[in-house]
């Protein structure tokens, strides 16, 4: 039902803002998220994953001494994104950025800075709400996750109403940010929270987070270049159009995700544990077939049914979504054979999953550097964007035959469903035409 609401919200919110907002809002707020989304990612000091996984029992103090690293951690992201503020300031000032792009527009360090302080606001969020998700009480969780959704849209939308620009966005950040600090206290019951300076406990803290900020930012370096580089080439208004290009394509992924990551290591762990290579492969493409199906089916109806799906849901001022979408649309078959990283992660053979990482990171980073500044084509770098895995995907294969993972066979039997869900969309799009 959560999910359904996420998914709901966001394909609502995209529709209603789009009406409302110019498309150059979404490109600059694309980068104002880029910048904040690094910062959280290179600062991830693992308090949740902490208090999931701890062996000792959670006492009172250690909780408080994650809630005082919390707060150390917003604070130190709410002053570099002031300083990252005050040098793109001076950066457009000296003219560093051409003039079209998003990095150009006069609202980003003011918006940079403001959104920088939700993290202060969310730092002092209660981390009682972890050890409900220890103990497997869902239900609270899932509760405050719908609300956070609903409010959070409806307050954006008022604000676009209002304002106009770039700051019901950011406003609407801000909003959601204080409404989760709220209900961390209402809805999960635990210690009275103060600032807590255990030595041990910072200790424990910092060994364990430099593991997983060393994880994230190395994820964070393949999630941020599309927007780092395309926002630079792209006028703000072509980069909002891939902005919200990138929302509704990666609704296939973002369900998929969420199936994955409530089951996906489990899955693996259990199949690792089976010896017969035979049998663990069988079970293996069972568990890839909904993956597959529906990221061929989707694929194919997104590159014919795109330019209807456009011209239905926004004005003709997003005409030029529907070529991104297209273009995205073909990465969605490589999101089944990525599955295989898993079963690295089961065996905990991270310098493979490592490796894996750098592959990714360096095809993206390589390809949009050619494309863009290479051959100064947009288009070849919306096409690096959707086929960036491939060279992982490659290496995931080859590694997977070798120990007798993968099968050939398995790996193509679904590729017709690219040209069923062509036709599907063809026909939608035909029907459509009919009814208008």
């Amino acid at each position: 039902m959560v999910f359904t609401a996420q998914i709901f919200s966001r394909i609502v919110s995209t529709i209603v803002l789009t009406r409302i907002l110019a498309p150059e809002v979404f490109g600059v707020f694309a980068v104002v998220l880029m910048f904040i989304f690094i910062l959280q990612q290179f600062s991830d000091i693992g308090v949740r994953s902490l208090i999931l996984t701890k062996e000792d029992d959670l006492v009172d103090g250690f909780l408080r001494s994650c809630w005082t690293a919390q707060i150390l951690r917003g604070g130190l992201i709410f002053l570099v994104c002031c300083l990252l503020a005050l040098g793109l300031g001076v950066m457009q000032q000296a003219g560093y950025f051409p003039s079209s792009s998003s990095y150009a527009d006069a609202a980003l360090p003011y918006a940079v800075a403001a959104i920088g302080a939700a993290s202060i606001i969310t730092g002092f969020a209660s981390p009682a709400k972890f050890v409900y998700e220890r103990e497997m009480q869902f239900r609270q969780i899932s509760l405050e996750t719908l609300i956070i959704t609903v409010f959070t849209i409806l307050i954006t939308i008022s604000l676009a109403f209002w304002l106009r620009n770039i700051w019901a966005l950011v406003l609407g950040n801000l909003a959601s940010a204080v409404v989760t600090l709220v209900l961390s206290f209402v809805m999960f019951k635990g210690p009275k929270m103060h600032l807590n300076w255990s030595l041990p406990d910072f200790r424990l803290i910092i060994a364990r987070g430099k593991w997983i900020i060393s994880h994230s930012a190395l994820g964070a370096l393949v999630d941020v270049a599309d927007r780092m580089i395309l926002g630079f080439a792209m006028s703000a208004s072509s980069f909002g159009f891939y902005y919200i290009a990138r929302q509704i394509v990666d609704l296939v992924g973002l369900f998929l995700n969420s199936v994955h990551g409530q089951m996906g290591l489990q899955v693996f762990t259990a199949l690792q544990k089976d010896g017969d290579a035979g049998r663990l492969r069988t079970r293996y493409y069972r568990y890839r077939l909904l993956f597959d199906a529906l990221t061929m089916f989707a694929a194919g109806t997104f590159l014919t049914f795109a330019p209807t799906l456009v011209e239905i849901v926004y004005d003709d001022r997003y005409a030029n979504v529907a070529g991104i979408i297209q273009i995205l649309a073909i990465g969605l078959i490589l999101i089944g054979p990525g599955l295989l990283r898993e079963a690295y992660s089961a065996q905990r053979r991270f310098r493979e999953m490592t490796m894996l990482s750098l592959i990714r990171a360096a095809s993206i980073w390589i390809g949009l550097a050619i494309a863009i500044f290479g051959f100064g084509s947009v288009t070849a770098a919306l096409f690096v964007v959707a086929l960036h895995r491939i060279p992982e995907t490659a290496v995931l294969l080859i590694k997977g035959r070798r120990e007798d993972w993968v099968s050939w066979w398995f790996e193509v039997r679904l590729l017709p469903l690219i040209a069923v869900g062509a036709a599907f969309g063809w026909g939608l799009a035909e029907m459509w035409q009919l009814v208008a």
